[in-house]
């Protein structure tokens, strides 16, 4: 082992006087836990080659210091095996980034969460599954990284339901929120290429977003892109008065068909930033542009946001403030025609943000 632990540690008799403790103590959520054994935890911390006592991250909003030892504890805990956790320490160094605001994430009302994509060769590599159910676990890399990240937020971090974490309504993904791309089957880039790094690189790419909506788009490349277009312009997200970041999923099969016709992922980009619209005469007469209530107008909450007074109903109003806010991610089964849009916190944070992951004893 790298070096001596420092936790206090606890007899237990069976697993569960261990899962009762950890309740009471609450160390979990609710669901159960792993124990996290010297050994497990020490195989960790041996695994990354780090000093035990080495600060990784400050955790708002209790900011807790995520120590290498702390980590490996809620990773063991999560069931997490030592070569996931150079993910989980990826993903964490992304989402406490300063511009991330992962402050505002833990405590809004919305019912973000950071997701963590994992993207790269390390797909295959450590058997994370992007197909059928990807959203939904299907893999023990999927839920143990996901779960290790959930129990860094919850017990590092504090973000706790109804005393920090304020989501009026919450989801599933506050369980767990992980999900793998596709790897040697996409015909697109990766994701984490749009954010600068290597296309063959291991990465994790982080984004404070609802679980994905699922949107039916079966039929040829043209109509794919149309009902994508009608789909995502719904006033009750964050895009429509506070702009920000979205994520469209498309799974292989709807994938593959627009790739065919000759569409790059730039392409779907570009074209759903200049279709998925709001058409200003429909908002008015549907009764849900308030003018004079910044969360009941369009972009109400971004600065110097447009006059609409004197724009005629045909005016067509984007989601987004640029193309690039608009992220696409190839995951998903090829058995039916499935994608999913995940709006994200709006400009109040929580913006898409990649990090390579670091091989071990090396700094992320």
């Amino acid at each position: 082992m790298t070096a001596a632990l420092s936790s206090p540690t606890v007899e237990y008799s069976d697993y569960w006087d261990w899962f009762e403790l950890a309740c009471a103590e609450g160390w979990t959520d609710g669901l159960p836990l792993a124990p996290p054994t010297e050994e497990r935890v020490g195989a960790i911390v041996e695994h990354l080659g780090r000093p035990p006592d080495e600060v990784v991250a400050v955790v708002p909003p209790k900011m807790g210091l995520a120590t290498v030892e702390q980590l490996a504890i809620q990773c063991a805990m999560a069931g997490c095996l030592p070569e996931h956790v150079p993910i989980v320490v990826a993903a964490l160094e992304a989402m406490t980034e300063p511009d991330f605001n992962l402050q505002g994430v833990q405590c809004t009302t919305n019912p973000c969460a950071p997701l963590t994509i994992v993207s790269g060769p390390v797909v295959e590599r450590l058997g994370f599954n992007p197909a059928e159910g990807c959203f939904g676990g299907g893999a023990r890399a999927n839920a143990a990284v996901g779960r290790g990240i959930r129990l860094v937020l919850w017990n590092i971090g504090g973000g706790v339901p109804g005393q920090t974490d304020m989501a009026t309504l919450g989801m599933p993904g506050k369980y767990a929120f992980c999900v793998a791309e596709h790897y040697g089957s996409s015909p697109w880039t990766p994701i984490h290429s749009d954010f600068g790094l290597p296309e063959d690189a291991d990465a994790v790419t982080v984004f404070a977003c609802s679980s994905p909506e699922p949107i039916f788009v079966p039929g040829a490349a043209d109509r794919i892109l149309a009902v994508l277009a009608s789909t995502l312009p719904t006033t009750g997200i964050n895009m429509f008065h506070a702009a920000g970041q979205l994520l469209v999923t498309i799974g292989l099969k709807p994938t593959l068909e627009l790739a065919g016709a000759g569409h790059t992922k730039e392409d779907v980009r570009r074209w759903l930033f200049e279709h998925a619209r709001y058409e200003l005469g429909h908002l008015r007469r549907s009764g849900a542009l308030v003018e004079t209530e910044a969360h009941q107008t369009y972009w109400g909450y971004v600065p110097e946001h447009p006059d609409l007074a004197g724009l005629p109903d045909e005016t067509l109003l984007p989601l987004v403030e640029r193309a690039e806010d608009i992220h696409i991610l190839v995951a998903g089964g090829e058995s039916q025609w499935w994608a999913g849009l995940s709006p994200g916190w709006g400009n109040y944070g929580g913006y898409a943000r990649s990090r390579a992951v670091a091989t071990s004893g090396s700094a992320g």
